[in-house]
């Protein structure tokens, strides 16, 4: 065998049996930070029930809103209606972990003739803030008001009408 087939033969087994060069290993730069907020959970507290008062439907021109704001403030109607009586917005109370914001869903829900049977509705559009920060995670928390309105028509029946307000809260 030739030298130069005998080196073709040498180079061929080198280039077969040849690892490839390992690459050094390379870190990230900026190193990717890990982290966990760890928070408390909520608890909300209905601690006043909102209260439209009283309203006498007279001769009213078509369907009137009647609103309580979130302090408290009562709206009448435009014509036909008269309002009385102890009105007070809803008041809830949050707990959490200090300096979180939380965020407040109110929904929309039905209050219902309680005197007739429960067969009549008025629907109830709630009025909330979106959130509150939390600045005493512990006793007493926070407090946060919740008003709303009610549509009055001609054809409203009497009686006392109630319903649950829907409200949630989340981090």
């Amino acid at each position: 065998m030739t030298n130069f087939a005998r080196f073709a033969v040498v180079a061929a087994a080198t280039a077969l049996f040849a690892t490839p060069a390992a690459a050094a290993p390379v870190g990230a730069s900026p190193k990717a930070k890990a982290s966990a907020r760890i928070v408390r959970p909520l608890t909300l507290t209905a601690t006043r029930d909102l209260d439209f008062g009283t309203i006498v439907v007279g001769s009213i021109p078509g369907a009137q809103t009647v609103s309580v704001s979130q302090a408290g403030v009562l709206t009448c109607g435009t014509s036909g209606l008269t309002c009385s009586g102890t009105v007070s917005s809803a008041q809830y109370n949050v707990t959490g972990t200090n300096n979180m914001q939380v965020n407040i869903t109110a929904t929309a829900s039905n209050l219902t003739n309680t005197t007739s049977g429960g067969s009549e509705t008025l629907a109830f559009s709630p009025n909330a803030p979106a959130s509150v920060t939390l600045t005493n995670s512990g006793a007493p928390g926070n407090n946060f008001t919740v008003g709303g309105s009610i549509v009055i028509g001609t054809a409203t029946v009497d009686g006392l009408y109630s319903g649950d307000i829907e409200v949630t809260v989340d981090y």
